[in-house]
């Protein structure tokens, strides 16, 4: 299942942390299959309604059904200034009980009065270190998230909360999701909200969910958890913690891919690598790879100088399937990040799905920032 394997001192979990099921007698065909395509489940009710208030019943059955796997406390939050957010609470006696008390006091639709994210981080950051969730911004499409709201919520994280965003839509089958544009999506997008985001210096985990919905399955149709996107998260090698999962998401060390055809074996400049800081000691980059169809291109996005806007900085491709290396240079006195999108030449998604554009994208390395997250 990791076939990314043990590199670099890192293991690669494949993980899907947006997704549902609000009926308990559905929690075996939630998971029917996802113990052969992924590592890490994150449930994540919508946080108004009445059954996310009994998730703990759903997690813990889904945990008896996954041994092997680990199942994650989620919540898809309704937040104030943009749609929605995901957090993820690390694994422990009171996961459900933080939760549930966040929800009632801070959700958009559930707590009803008029929550800030001033006021919701800083109720998390009260926290113990060891209870904190992490934060991503979910399905970042227009009109959800802006540069400002995203801004906003940085400057109020005192407590190393924000820790993502998601590259890509979930629903993958859904026909009003289908229009929409991978290449342009403001989470992937070249100038998008994730690359304001690392323009400013700071890590970033972009991310790739289902949003599967299991109960909704006999009346609008969606690939099941981890059929196509799905999330790579390098942890140490040899752990499968939440708490060592939770660290490298907040550093940045992830990787969003939509469909199992990449292996990116490495993305390094110098000896650094995603969710390190660059502090310009080495100059040449290398990507290796092995596709298993071939690939339209691969691009190197970033910027090269602070504040200057980001763009596309190299390419390569076509490229056939197989086995590649590819090298790249950057100036010494570079600022700013880069990043990777990969792009497959077939446009074939699984069944049923309609055919569409397939991305690898990677989280970004920091050129010489001086951020760090305190985690």
């Amino acid at each position: 299942m990791n076939d990314s394997a043990e590199k670099e001192g890192l293991q690669w979990l494949r993980c899907d942390l947006h997704n549902h099921c609000e009926n308990h007698d559905l929690i075996e065909e939630y998971v029917e299959g996802a113990a052969k395509r992924l590592d890490v489940i994150a449930l994540s009710n919508h946080a108004q309604k009445p059954i996310f208030f009994e998730q703990h019943r759903m997690v813990e059955r889904a945990r008896q059904l996954l041994p092997e796997q680990l199942v994650l406390f989620g919540m898809e939050w309704n937040a104030p200034l943009g749609v929605h957010a995901n957090l993820i609470f690390p694994v422990g006696p009171n996961e459900a009980e933080n939760a549930y008390a966040f929800a009632r006091a801070h959700d958009r639709l559930g707590s009803g009065g008029e929550p800030t994210p001033e006021a919701a981080l800083a109720a998390l950051a009260t926290l113990p270190a060891d209870e904190r969730p992490v934060l991503f911004f979910n399905h970042p499409a227009a009109n959800q998230w802006s540069h400002q709201a995203v801004a906003r919520y940085i400057e109020a994280d005192h407590g190393c909360i924000i820790a993502g965003m998601e590259a890509l839509h979930g629903h993958q089958l859904h026909a009003s999701i289908a229009t929409l544009d991978p290449l342009t999506y403001p989470g992937s997008a070249v100038g998008g909200l994730s690359d304001h985001v690392y323009g400013g210096g700071r890590p970033l985990s972009l991310l790739a969910h289902s949003d599967f919905h299991v109960h909704k399955m006999s009346y609008q149709p969606d690939y099941p958890l981890g059929v196509f996107n799905h999330s790579l998260v390098g942890v140490p090698a040899g752990s499968r913690s939440a708490a060592e999962l939770l660290s490298a998401l907040r550093a940045g060390r992830s990787y969003a891919a939509q469909g199992h055809w990449l292996n990116l074996s490495a993305f390094h400049l110098g000896h650094t690598q995603v969710g390190q800081v660059w502090n310009g000691d080495q100059t040449s980059g290398q990507i290796a790879l092995e596709a298993g169809e071939p690939l339209k291109q691969v691009e190197l996005i970033g910027c090269l100088r602070a504040g200057a806007a980001s763009a596309v900085l190299r390419e390569f491709g076509p490229l056939e399937a197989g086995t590649h290396a590819l090298e790249f240079e950057v100036p010494a006195e570079a600022r700013g990040f880069i990043r990777l999108r990969i792009t497959a030449a077939s446009q074939r998604r699984p069944n049923p799905g309609c055919d569409g554009t397939k991305l690898f994208q990677t989280s970004a390395i920091l050129l010489a920032s001086q951020h760090t997250t305190g985690s």
